[in-house]
């Protein structure tokens, strides 16, 4: 739906969006949409056009080693990452996707602690807090992944061990939501005893905008009564009050339950109120 984050949506020009379409429908196991690209491009200016299916030109046509061969016998002008595009490197760094009982022990819902002060994140699973993302030992803070999905559900993983990536590799927020549109994704930073300290927008894949701010801003004070204060709203350094303005409520959002009038007043109060922040992407 219009105003959702999705993987097309997150590319301006059509080979990138191809791409990331083909990490979702990729069959042999969700290869990262980077290295489509360097492959897509080629495939579609290829002449004559092969009139093979893309996968079935990457895999077992002229696609199978062309980077391979380009390197030994420069018949093509050079990609940025070309070089780490091979495929003994492109067949074996996928993006796990999440089924649904994975997803579910990764749910997590919020509250309001007893005095109103903190926003506070436990897993539905078992009601355990979320734990902190802070390393005390080497004083930095790791934030953990997030998606906020188009049933207004959130998800997290943590940053630390619990995640095994030996057998699963880096989690990605496609992975969380195996491919399909949400409200947001990025980072959230949280504290001790579950308290969530703030969240971001930082999502490679997804891109969140501004206005997917405002909607959860929107969502947490209106629809479930939260101390949006409680925690802090991490914008991208380009983010400001001004952008509030440069987005088209009512053609640019059609989410169920959020109205242009509420998402662009929550848009002014977010950026002008005082856990505001701006952060280069993490």
């Amino acid at each position: 739906p219009i105003g959702s984050v999705s993987i097309p949506a997150a590319h301006d020009e059509f080979v990138g969006k191809a791409s990331a379409l083909c990490e979702v429908v990729d069959p042999r196991g969700h290869r990262q949409f980077a290295c489509f690209k360097n492959y897509y491009r080629r495939y579609r200016d290829e002449v004559p056009f092969s009139g093979v299916h893309f996968f079935d030109w990457l895999d077992f046509g002229h696609g199978k080693h062309l980077l391979e061969a380009n390197e030994k016998h420069h018949f093509l002008k050079h990609m940025e990452k070309d070089d780490s595009c091979f495929k003994h490197h492109f067949n074996t760094h996928t993006v796990h996707y999440f089924d649904d009982s994975m997803r579910e022990k990764h749910e997590i819902y919020l509250e309001m602690s007893e005095d109103g002060k903190e926003l506070i994140a436990r897993y539905r699973s078992d009601d355990r807090v979320v734990p902190s993302s802070y390393d005390e030992e080497e004083d930095y803070d790791d934030p953990h992944l997030y998606m906020w999905d188009m049933n207004e559900k959130f998800y997290v993983v943590e940053s630390n061990d619990s995640w095994d990536k030996e057998r699963y590799g880096t989690v990605k927020h496609t992975g969380v939501v195996a491919g399909m549109p949400a409200l947001s994704g990025g980072k959230a930073y949280f504290g001790k005893h579950g308290s969530v300290w703030g969240i971001n927008y930082s999502s490679g894949h997804y891109r969140p905008g501004i206005s997917s701010a405002s909607l959860m801003y929107d969502w947490m004070k209106n629809k479930r009564g939260f101390n949006v204060s409680a925690l802090w709203w991490v914008g991208r350094k380009s983010w400001s009050t001004k952008d509030c303005r440069k987005v088209n409520w009512k053609i640019e959002i059609e989410i169920e339950g959020f109205d242009a009038g509420g998402l662009n007043r929550s848009c002014y109060e977010m950026t002008v109120g005082p856990t505001w922040i701006t952060k280069d992407d993490v």
